[in-house]
């Protein structure tokens, strides 16, 4: 089968995304995680016009053994998102955001995949956990993965979960990276910061729709696997006792 072309973008495109990368690029330079910024130099992210994703691909291929795939689906589901996930490809959308919604978008466009995602995904141990991630969450169903709250996981760590760094409040997320709307709540106190756990996260339901009122703070990298792995757990024994 062959492979999907990426998506080629128009200089109307570029321009939106030049904005983008001028308004937002300053702004993570003070305010992202220590991983974030080495990724973005890494990369070498234009900040002119939409990056060319063949190159792209190339790199994260040779660095983290990790494939970009093409995708005309503006939201996609659950379920295909997390078995591409386990099979190490990472969707790239073709929608950029028009240019009377650059500081918030409840759709993942371009701008968000790339430069909120792609800088964590160069490093190993990042890119292990979300095939891990992708993994572990096919071996539920839909409506488990629902009811126990798995969704919120990943929404309130990868796409806007916070981090100290030392005694400095650091963005972790996606979402945030991508959102100056977002990123400027999330550092400037209007919000509640909880501590990130299976009880009181995966008991929140994420809205993609409005701007978030509570986030959670992510111990370290290392609590992301710990809680994966015991909701998981929780998960297959609860399975057990249904099945008596």
């Amino acid at each position: 089968m062959s492979k999907r072309p990426f998506y080629q973008f128009t200089p109307a495109d570029d321009k939106i995304w030049a904005t983008l990368y001028a308004k937002l690029y300053p702004e993570v330079q003070k305010h992202a995680h220590p991983l974030y910024l080495e990724g973005l130099d890494q990369l070498n992210i234009t900040p002119d016009r939409v990056p060319n994703f063949d190159e792209m691909n190339a790199l994260l291929m040779d660095t983290v053994g990790w494939e970009l795939i093409s995708t005309d689906v503006q939201y996609t589901d659950g379920q295909t998102w997390f078995e591409h996930l386990a099979q190490r490809q990472f969707l790239i959308t073709e929608y950029i955001r028009p240019m009377d919604s650059l500081d918030y978008t409840p759709l993942p466009d371009i701008w968000h995949d790339t430069f909120g995602h792609l800088p964590f995904m160069v490093h190993q141990d990042y890119a292990d956990y979300l095939q891990e991630f992708g993994k572990r969450a096919i071996e539920f169903t839909v409506d488990q993965r629902t009811e126990g709250g798995l969704g919120a996981l990943w929404w309130y760590s990868v796409e806007f979960g916070l981090m100290n760094v030392g005694s400095d409040l650091k963005a972790f997320g996606a979402g945030l990276m991508s959102s100056y709307d977002e990123l400027q709540r999330s550092m400037n106190g209007v919000i509640e910061i909880v501590p990130y756990s299976i009880e009181v996260t995966g008991k929140t339901t994420p809205s993609p729709h409005e701007m978030h009122t509570r986030l959670f703070l992510i111990d370290s990298t290392d609590q992301l696997h710990t809680v994966l792995h015991d909701w998981c757990d929780r998960m297959h024994r609860k399975e057990l006792v249904l099945d008596r």
